[in-house]
């Protein structure tokens, strides 16, 4: 089978427009994340563990890494 010049092109135009969404979607969580743990860092509710914490510090220091 033999893929036309454009039909290939509309497949890369496809497949790197769900690529960046999937980056723009991750993007967005991962602010909202680090927003999320600067106000528990801030206000500190008695739930809040030092469990939790860890994880969230270990989360936060991978997504800036990324």
């Amino acid at each position: 089978m033999n893929v036309q010049p454009q039909q290939r092109d509309e497949a890369l135009l496809e497949q790197s427009s769900e690529q960046e969404f999937r980056d723009l979607r991750f993007k967005a969580l991962a602010q909202a994340f680090l927003e999320l743990a600067d106000l528990l860092e801030d206000y500190a509710p008695v739930w809040y563990t030092e469990r939790n914490r860890n994880r969230v510090l270990a989360a936060r220091e991978l997504l800036q890494k990324g």
